[in-house]
């Protein structure tokens, strides 16, 4: 019988730490990592020198 109820202790004890490391305050985002800034990873090539949409100089 004792081991029983240490054995339910310890695994009370387990999930009392999980729920309390992934718990979230309210208002609280999900992540607290400074969101990504603009990184232009997937913005379109252009030819050196000149803006991706820019208008070609008239003379």
């Amino acid at each position: 019988m004792t081991t029983i109820l240490i054995v339910l202790a310890l695994g009370a004890l387990g999930v009392a730490i999980v729920v309390w490391a992934t718990r979230r305050k309210p208002g609280q985002t999900t992540s607290n990592a400074p969101r990504e800034s603009d990184t232009a990873w997937n913005d379109p090539v252009s030819p050196a020198g000149q803006a991706a949409n820019a208008e070609t100089p008239r003379p």
